[in-house]
């Protein structure tokens, strides 16, 4: 307080340290770097300056690639990326009339996963240039695929790739009623999350899984659709469930990890031994490579369910997980490499048997 006058007058107080984050950062004699007064760089200027606007969602995502993994898991990473495309080279060596059939199923994938997308309405409200950073995002995921393409001289094939950064400026299906009632009364009330996730991807999921049980003869393009089908349930593990539901589950942390992870385990593999083993039945110098593939995708999900856990906050929802998922993913499908989503599984086991033992037995939550 000062004194002014013969009377004691209230000093203004500090502003608190979290809302001056927020204030918006001016420079004399620079104009603002964006105008946009919803974007994420007008209400969050703590963020590093971006000159190119439209890579803000490639710059993100490479920042949750550092805090989820060390430097030599990123370098594991681009290795594996690196194998990825070899491998589907060797297939295009192999069978040239496998090419459109990767094509398609790449662009089926990127299709399926941005008509899944949680985020598409944060992101047109906040995030400036919209539609060019997620046609961006797509091109990255996309890459590998074309490489292979290219590599294989498939011109007229890796042309159709660039088809799908058009995505973000085609309308997404949004229905609110009830789907597929009767597929999701045969989950069992526990793995409340695949019927959210059969609620939210009908019929597409059901349309990717017939498509790929009726192409289980072509080499590449089921297991494409499958990994597709995995990663709708992997997005459907993102989102954490009250505290009350959590309670209702299980006795005990334990016994939840197992119920979830087992149960997420049980559907994919019925989900997908029909595809495989009628892809083993058509190539069958392939059993080995299919093999694997399903317990990767097995134990990815599983991963999936554990991560959430090891992070789980009621009521939030957990999109940082998509990172740690997208990069489990890249392992679990190539061949030998699937045994890290497994060591990622059993890293945070323990973390997610700690959290969820303070909600279970806290009482304060």
């Amino acid at each position: 307080m000062d004194f002014n006058g013969g009377e004691w007058t209230p000093r203004p107080s500090a502003p608190i340290q979290a809302h001056t984050q927020l204030q918006p950062l001016r420079d004399e004699g620079k104009p603002p770097l964006v105008e946009s007064s919803h974007s994420l760089l007008s209400r969050f200027p703590n963020l590093p300056a971006v000159r190119y606007p439209a890579t803000i969602l490639l710059r993100l995502r490479w920042l949750q690639l550092k805090r989820a993994l060390p430097a030599y898991g990123i370098v594991l990473l681009a290795l594996a990326i690196c194998v990825a495309a070899w491998m589907l080279r060797a297939v295009l060596v192999s069978d040239a009339s496998s090419a459109p059939y990767i094509a398609g199923g790449a662009l089926l994938t990127v299709w399926g996963l941005h008509q899944r997308r949680p985020d598409l309405h944060f992101l047109h409200r906040h995030v400036p240039q919209a539609r060019l950073a997620i046609a961006l995002e797509y091109a990255a995921l996309l890459l590998p695929v074309m490489i292979a393409l290219l590599l294989d001289h498939s011109w007229s094939y890796a042309a159709l790739l660039p088809f799908a950064c058009a995505l973000p400026w085609l309308p997404v299906v949004r229905s609110s009623s009830v789907r597929g009632r009767w597929l999701r009364r045969m989950i069992p009330v526990r793995l409340f999350e695949w019927r959210g996730a059969v609620q939210g991807a009908w019929p597409w999921v059901a349309l990717l899984w017939l498509a790929a049980l009726a192409f289980c003869w072509l080499p590449v393009l089921p297991l494409f659709l499958l990994g597709a089908i995995a990663m709708i349930a992997c997005g459907a593990q993102e989102q954490c469930e009250p505290r009350a539901m959590l309670l209702v589950t299980s006795r005990d942390a334990r016994s939840l990890l197992r119920t979830k992870a087992f149960g997420a385990m049980r559907i994919m593999a019925l989900l997908a031994l029909p595809v495989l083993i009628g892809a083993t039945w058509f190539m069958p110098d392939w059993w080995w490579i299919h093999l694997l593939f399903g317990a990767g995708l097995v134990v990815l999900v599983a991963y999936a369910v554990i991560l959430k856990y090891a992070n789980y906050i009621p009521n939030e929802r957990m999109s940082a997980n998509g990172a740690n998922v997208a990069v489990a993913a890249v392992f679990a499908i190539l061949p030998g490499l699937n045994v890290v989503p497994l060591i990622m599984l059993l890293t945070e086991w323990p973390k997610a048997r700690a959290n969820l033992r303070s909600y279970f037995h806290d009482q304060h939550h």
